[in-house]
């Protein structure tokens, strides 16, 4: 039989190492985005031509993203203006949700930039 001791000993045990996995930290896969926020923006406006973030991102280096998004996308509505959705696209680039999200977007497609860390996946 085992003695009180070593049941309350037992019982604190299970306890701590309960509340230990509750608190650990979820390991992210190797190609797992830094910008959720940026990622959503971009799967709601862009990923139905373009395709999933990392395809999407390695269309350019992380100096020509910064050079599309500059000087309020200039260059970015530029490149879409002949797209055959190019009303709603470029409504979307004017719009004041784009004016919000740009940052974060930007930052989502550097990180899948060709020239980034960040190997494309092959989803």
């Amino acid at each position: 039989m085992i003695s009180k001791n070593k049941t309350t000993m037992l019982c604190i045990l299970v306890l701590m190492l309960s509340f230990t996995n509750l608190n650990a930290a979820k390991k992210r896969g190797a190609y797992a985005t830094k910008n959720i926020v940026g990622q959503d923006y971009y799967l709601s406006k862009c990923s139905s031509c373009h395709g999933e973030g990392s395809r999407g991102g390695n269309m350019a280096s992380i100096r020509e993203w910064k050079e599309l998004f500059s000087k309020n996308a200039f260059e970015l509505k530029d490149l879409h203006i002949d797209d055959e959705e190019t009303v709603n696209v470029l409504k979307y680039f004017n719009s004041d949700d784009f004016q919000k999200q740009k940052n974060d977007l930007l930052d989502f497609l550097q990180e899948f930039a060709y020239d980034s860390e960040n190997i494309p996946t092959c989803n």
